[in-house]
């Protein structure tokens, strides 16, 4: 994550996107913490009352690994500069990797145009293909 492409207001951005989908992945529907929200707060939120196996496994899931319950601002072209509503989108940590690493092949080509090696390596293969 390069933060010096991202707009100077981006915490608000990414912010109100996260509120807008009520703190749930709007891939996989996963609820994710708060801003400001302790671990165990989150649990008394989301985890359900009733003792059954599922409000268990979901314990151990946060507790065992509380960073898949964090909720992300996942730009959908991959280019930080475009946080146009239509670009952006809540995923939670898991879902924006999967996001991420499909997309791995096309990242790679936006970061060498970004930094201007695009289009020399593709003058330069262009040229020997003459």
């Amino acid at each position: 994550m390069q933060r010096s492409r991202y707009p100077a207001q981006w915490n608000e951005i990414a912010l109100q996107i996260k509120t807008e989908a009520n703190w749930k992945c709007e891939q996989c529907g996963r609820e994710c913490r708060r801003v400001g929200e302790s671990l165990s707060e989150f649990i008394d939120r989301i985890v359900p009352k009733v003792h059954c196996t599922y409000s268990s496994d979901l314990l151990h899931e946060i507790c065992t690994k509380p960073t898949r319950f964090v909720l992300t601002t996942a730009h959908l072209n991959h280019i930080p500069e475009d946080v146009t509503p239509s670009n952006l989108k809540a995923l939670c940590s898991v879902c924006h990797c999967r996001y991420d690493l499909k997309a791995l092949p096309h990242k790679k080509m936006l970061k060498r145009e970004f930094h201007g090696q695009l289009n020399v390596f593709d003058d330069y293969a262009n040229n020997q293909n003459s």
